[in-house]
């Protein structure tokens, strides 16, 4: 049990109930954070296999934050991922001058989209706040649902953020699904779809989710890129 790594506790009391300890139970209830030393402690505890740092370092929560992270900044996520940078950028080592952060275009967004990785996941929401500050209603709604595309995959892949995931997609949604935008586009995205989309997968975790993203309709508002 982590909670008897990070301080000694035993994960049951002498009555066998479970006795999760007060620094877990902060933890648990987002009042705290570990600290290096906690992280450095439960890292050896566990031989390596427990990576607090991780989680708690991860760039998906900036990109969470009531006030959007300057462009400099949103610019730095999307290049932190290998793999994202195959899609985005033609230069496969950084130049001197840094990667050239051109707008994506329909085929990269869905390109990122089809990784279905957590890495893509934080890349297509920073790439959504960019178009937040760029005032580019389409370049924030097509990231946008492509996120929501893999949201549930990223879920699957990733059990550490399936832990009251529905109020991550809460936080989630106020900044990325649920909009409507000057352009007369509605972005909505209902959690009901997440739900029924992960138990498909951990009924099947084959199972083809058929994507929002990418279907071109009639009567789309001129000037959009999705």
């Amino acid at each position: 049990m982590l909670e008897a790594r990070v301080d000694g506790r035993q994960p049951y009391d002498e009555a066998g109930e479970k006795a999760i300890s007060n620094k877990y139970k902060r933890w648990r209830q987002g009042q705290a954070l570990p600290s290096d030393g906690t992280v450095a402690h439960v890292f050896r505890k566990s031989a390596g296999a427990v990576r607090l740092d991780y989680w708690r370092d991860l760039m998906l929560w900036e990109l969470l934050s009531a006030e959007c992270p300057p462009i400099p900044r949103l610019h730095r996520i999307i290049e932190h991922s290998a793999n994202v940078r195959h899609v985005l950028f033609m230069d496969r080592q950084a130049p001197e001058s840094g990667y050239h952060h051109e707008l994506p275009d329909r085929q990269r967004a869905l390109g990122l989209r089809n990784l279905r990785s957590l890495d893509a996941f934080i890349a297509l929401l920073a790439l959504a706040r960019k178009g937040e500050h760029l005032e580019n209603a389409p370049q924030h709604y097509l990231p946008a649902m492509c996120a929501f595309d893999i949201f549930p995959y990223m879920l699957y892949g990733n059990p550490a953020l399936r832990y009251r995931w529905e109020e991550l997609f809460g936080c989630l949604q106020r900044i990325f699904w649920n909009m409507i935008y000057v352009t007369g586009m509605v972005g909505r995205f209902p959690i009901e779809e997440v739900r029924s989309r992960l138990a498909t997968l951990e009924a099947d975790p084959q199972a083809f989710l058929p994507p929002l993203a990418g279907i071109r309709v009639k009567g789309r508002p001129k000037g959009s890129s999705f």
